[in-house]
């Protein structure tokens, strides 16, 4: 069926010129399903530009979803799911994070944007005839209402041609690095103060006050093809987020065979399972420390084989389409249920 399957995948979230990680997570995916034989016209939908996007996405899609064109839209992020809910067509929504979880106001609530952002995202579960999760945390937070047989738990697939092992003195040398200097990466949003940068980089402090010599090596912007190098020219990845969905930079490191240090965010639990020589950690400076200790002294190197073969962005897509499958045909069967109460 996933050759006749044409979609319409809405998302804010999606790589541009001036930030091409923006969404990459995104296009990734999109780009797996169109190789697997699904029709995939991308509406990217650009609320960083201006909140005006939303409305004119809703416009734009409904008027989408009435051409024809189309057996289904794929609404990427809460709102999108929200502005996707006004159109005809069986739609599948995919929640990646603070639109289920909510955004910290640092005094144990969250944000007024995003119990906002939550309300519309409960709204458009409630419209769905497909949900995708990124984790098993974010799926408790459904509305019991919500029938369970349509949620999913399926985590971003890894292109594992691209994020596998290397050498780390090539790859150091292809950088412009020293070879023997020791790298914890910290792959960094500028305008994400949740990735606590400030946690990470005061753990690593402690590490020089022990006589532990390593340089907090923050990077963002990178382009996804250039990263694999990154991953494989590190000692190890240091994740400190207060919250995630299911971090990319965290299977993409494991595929990389390199350590992770990561407090409990998301499904890294689930993701550490997969490997022995990373580390989870308590979210607390010392705590992060004693792990990069342990890990900076360590062999080095993890096998990420299991996550190489568990999230390869091939097996993801074929998931992603019995999803899409699924929706059409309960799409159908709520439509022929509204003709019949119309009659």
């Amino acid at each position: 069926m996933s050759a006749t399957i044409r979609v319409l995948a809405v998302t804010n979230m999606y790589p541009t010129t001036n930030d091409p990680t923006y969404g990459g997570f995104v296009a990734t995916q999109m780009e797996a399903l169109a190789r697997a034989g699904v029709t995939v016209e991308v509406d990217f939908v650009n609320g960083r530009r201006s909140n005006l996007e939303y409305p004119a996405g809703l416009v734009r899609v409904r008027r989408a979803a009435l051409s024809g064109k189309f057996d289904l839209v794929h609404a990427h992020y809460g709102l999108c799911g929200f502005i996707c809910s006004f159109q005809p067509l069986p739609l599948v929504v995919s929640y990646w994070g603070d639109d289920l979880l909510g955004t910290p106001n640092g005094r144990g609530g969250i944000t007024l944007k995003s119990r906002l952002t939550l309300l519309m995202s409960l709204a458009a579960a409630r419209r769905a005839d497909g949900i995708n999760c990124e984790s098993e945390e974010m799926r408790a937070r459904l509305p019991g209402t919500i029938d369970r047989a349509m949620t999913h738990v399926i985590p971003n697939g890894v292109n594992t041609t691209l994020f596998s092992p290397g050498s780390r003195e090539a790859a150091r040398q292809r950088l412009g690095l020293d070879g023997s200097e020791r790298l914890i990466l910290f792959p960094n949003t500028p305008t994400e103060r949740r990735k606590r940068l400030d946690l990470a980089q005061s753990a690593v402090n402690l590490l020089a006050s022990e006589g532990i010599q390593a340089r907090l090596w923050v990077v963002q912007r990178v382009p996804p093809k250039d990263m694999p190098d990154y991953f494989r020219a590190a000692n190890c990845l240091l994740l400190t987020s207060d919250w995630e969905g299911s971090p990319n930079v965290v299977k993409e490191a494991i595929c990389c065979d390199l350590p992770v240090v990561s407090v409990d965010a998301g499904d890294v639990r689930w993701l550490l399972g997969f490997t022995q020589g990373s580390l989870l950690v308590e979210r607390d400076a010392v705590a992060i420390a004693h792990g990069l200790r342990q890990v900076l002294t360590g062999p080095g190197q993890v096998s990420g084989q299991r996550v190489r073969e568990e999230l390869a962005i091939e097996r993801i897509a074929a998931r992603l389409i019995d999803v899409y499958s699924n929706a059409i045909s309960r799409g159908a069967v709520r439509n022929q249920g509204r003709r019949q109460s119309a009659t």
